[in-house]
C-alpha cells in the first residue's frame, strides 16, 4: 500500500471536501479522486460517502483512519530517528568561545558532530530554519519560536589593558577613565556586544571613545598588545600575553553571557545534556 494514498485520505477527512483537500495538497482534484478510488479498491471498502455538499467518512473509513493515523505517525518517527543517527549534526560556535566548546565536546561521547564558526545572529537564523541544530554564542535579545536557549555562564566584564597603559597601574578602573580611551571591539557579534558594553557607559551618561575594530577576538588581543586601545569583550581566563592584564571595573557593567542555543525539533539531546552539565559546573 502506498503511504501517500493514506496521507491523502487523512487530508480529505480533515478538509471534508475533495476540492479543498486537493487545494491543500497542491494536486489536481481528478488525480486525488482517482487515488482515493485506488485506495478504496485495495482495501475493499468505501472510506467516504459522497454528496453534493462534500464527503464524509463511512464507519469503515473511521475505523481505517483511526489505525492508519497511528501507523503513519509511527512511520514518521521511525524515519526521523533513522535520519538523526545517519546525519551529522552541526554546532555553530561564536568567535572567542574555543575553550567553552572544548569543554562542551568533552561531555559528548557519541554521534557525528561538525563544528562551524558562526556569529550568534547567524546561528539563530540557521537554527530556526533547520540548517543548524545547535550553537554556542552570546546572549541574544530575543529568539524566534522554536529556538531554545540555556545560559552556560556569566562572566564579569573586566578591562583588558597593556601593562604599560597608565590605567593598568590601578587595582580597579572607572568607566569615566575608560571612556576617554579607544575601545577595541570585535566585528563578530558586534551589534550584540556593543549594546552590552555600551549600556554601562550610558547608565552613567558617558560617551565611550570607539577605537578600531578587529575581525576576531584573537585580533582584538593583538591590537591591545600593540597599543591600539583597551578591550571589554575578552573574557578573564582567556589565554593572553604576559604584556596584558585584566583590570576590574568599579561600576556595575552587564556581564558577558554565553548561551547554548538549539532547535526544539532537532535530535540533539546529548548536546543539550552536555550543555546542562556545563551550566551546572559553571
Amino acid at each position: 500500500m502506498d503511504l501517500r494514498y493514506v496521507r491523502y485520505a487523512m487530508a480529505i477527512a480533515r478538509a471534508g471536501s475533495l476540492r479543498r483537500a486537493a487545494a491543500a495538497l497542491h494536486i489536481a482534484q481528478p488525480t486525488l479522486s482517482e487515488q482515493l478510488r485506488a485506495l478504496e479498491k485495495e482495501i475493499g471498502v468505501e472510506l467516504f460517502s459522497r454528496s453534493s455538499s462534500g464527503v464524509q467518512l463511512t464507519e469503515a473509513g473511521e475505523a481505517f483512519l483511526a489505525q492508519a493515523t497511528v501507523a503513519v505517525d509511527a512511520f514518521e518517527r521511525a524515519v526521523a530517528a533513522a535520519r538523526s543517527k545517519g546525519e551529522t549534526a552541526r554546532l555553530g560556535v561564536a568567535d572567542g568561545l574555543a575553550d567553552v566548546v572544548a569543554r562542551l565536546l568533552s561531555q559528548v561521547h557519541g554521534g557525528r558532530l561538525r563544528v562551524a564558526p558562526m556569529g550568534t545572529a547567524e546561528q539563530i537564523v540557521s537554527i530556526a530554519d533547520g540548517t543548524l541544530q545547535a550553537g554556542l554564542g552570546y546572549a541574544p535579545g530575543s529568539l524566534p519560536r522554536g529556538v531554545a536557549r540555556m545560559l552556560i555562564n556569566r562572566f564579569p566584564v573586566h578591562a583588558l589593558l597593556h601593562r604599560e597603559h597608565h590605567l593598568a597601574k590601578h587595582e580597579t578602573v572607572s568607566l569615566a577613565d575608560l571612556a576617554a580611551e579607544p575601545l577595541v571591539m570585535p566585528e563578530s557579534d558586534a551589534v550584540a556586544g556593543a549594546r552590552r558594553f555600551l549600556e554601562g557607559f550610558v547608565r552613567h551618561r558617558l560617551h565611550p571613545r570607539l577605537g578600531p575594530s578587529a575581525a576576531t577576538h584573537d585580533l582584538v588581543i593583538t591590537m591591545v598588545r600593540e597599543g591600539a586601545g583597551y578591550a571589554l569583550c575578552v573574557r578573564e581566563g582567556t589565554t593572553i600575553p604576559d604584556t596584558l592584564v585584566f583590570i576590574p571595573i568599579k561600576e556595575d557593567v552587564p556581564p558577558l553571557e554565553v548561551v547554548f542555543l538549539w532547535n526544539r525539533q532537532s535530535e540533539v539531546q546529548e548536546l543539550v545534556s552536555a550543555a546542562r552539565h556545563l551550566a551546572r559546573s559553571g
